[in-house]
């Protein structure tokens, strides 16, 4: 299991307010920070962008490849484009093979002409968008923050939400890492929209791919507390079970032979009788919903995932369970430009201790301190 350090010494504070006006017309003007989203409410908007033209391609299928169907082929070779973006292009007739208009179902061959019309993905260029967040740790190179639940992490093909990024833009002034692209500047991991907890961005280039490295590489530790459904009969363990996109529902991950390998450490760490449990799960690799699938996987859902679970409407009358039940608690890793080991924590917010209180008053509570 992870090593438990103390978090970094660094004074949380807000971003995103101003000193107060002096006069009424002026506080009139003052432009109003936006706010996160609570689970469940309207969100808020981000600057409207512009859409980007379509990209054209025009190639020959080389020769080593062998004969097979367009949508594979074409996403094989137009290394870096999404697959649904090549099966948008086939569905709206806008590739052609020796002049002929082609879809999904087309066999190709080496050597045949090809000419693909990808529509722009629609994915925005973040802007700066002033908002309150709680900074935990910030120098020259990299920012991390207390990410609330129902906040995306950067935006969004097919979604104005403002996210992570656009509040970070303007509170750095637009000094996040480049080298992430322009709708996720900064970024070196994600969080779920439902998630909370710390989460960090670059702010140089060097930085971005020494953090992108080290997370790479998996020596970068994560530590996550969860809310789980049932009390596991074991105190500790760990998940070794591949994970790819759901075979029927693309939105969804699963548990798959043929996925890519996936591996969390878990242990106990509070029991609610046997209703619940508190687990802190440190996952070994990064899989989309990787936590999410894997307790699933070991039946034990996250309280509140409607995704992976079983839970479209409360139990019981007061439960507060407004989400997903996952908080990411602590991050551990080397600072890219000292090399030192740094550790940034936050404690799990509001809506996540009061399920946990709820259910220790409701079903008592037994503590399982870690192992020295």
């Amino acid at each position: 299991m992870a090593d438990r350090r103390k978090p970094a010494k660094a004074r949380p504070r807000r971003i995103g307010s101003r000193p107060q006006a002096r006069t009424a017309k002026a506080l009139k003007r003052r432009e109003k920070p936006a706010r996160p989203r609570p689970t469940g409410a309207k969100p808020a908007k981000a600057p409207a962008e512009e859409a980007r033209p379509d990209e054209i391609f025009k190639t020959r299928i080389p020769n080593e490849f062998e004969p097979a169907r367009a949508d594979k082929i074409i996403a094989a070779l137009l290394d870096g484009v999404s697959r649904s973006r090549v099966q948008k292009a086939l569905d709206l007739g806008m590739v052609k093979v020796n002049g002929q208009t082609a879809d999904c179902r087309t066999l190709l061959n080496p050597g045949d002409a090809i000419e693909v019309t990808l529509p722009s993905p629609g994915e925005p260029t973040a802007r700066p968008v002033r908002m309150a967040l709680e900074v935990i740790y910030e120098d020259a190179h990299i920012i991390a923050v207390n990410k609330p639940a129902g906040l995306l992490t950067h935006p969004v093909q097919g979604s104005d939400e403002v996210s992570v990024v656009h509040a970070l833009l303007h509170h750095t002034k637009g000094r996040l890492a480049p080298a992430g692209g322009a709708p996720r500047p900064g970024v070196v991991h994600r969080l779920d929209r439902e998630t909370s907890g710390v989460i960090v961005l670059a702010k140089t280039d060097k930085a971005y791919h020494a953090l992108v490295a080290q997370f790479a590489e998996r020596t970068a530790n994560k530590e996550y507390l969860a809310l789980v459904d049932k009390a596991p009969r074991l105190l500790s363990g760990v998940i070794n079970a591949p994970i790819d996109r759901h075979r029927t529902v693309r939105v969804r991950m699963a548990v798959r032979e043929d996925g890519r390998e996936a591996v969390t450490d878990w242990r106990v760490e509070e029991k609610y009788g046997e209703q619940a449990a508190l687990l802190r799960a440190c996952p070994q690799t990064g899989r989309t919903h990787q936590i999410r699938v894997h307790l699933a996987h070991l039946a034990h859902p996250i309280l509140g995932d409607r995704t992976y679970g079983k839970f479209d409407v409360p139990f019981y009358s007061g439960w507060p369970m407004p989400r997903v039940m996952l908080h990411a608690h602590r991050l551990t890793l080397l600072h890219p430009q000292t090399g030192k080991e740094i550790s940034l924590s936050v404690e799990p917010p509001a809506d996540f201790i009061a399920l946990r209180e709820w259910l220790a008053a409701r079903y008592g509570r037994r503590t399982y301190p870690a192992a020295s």
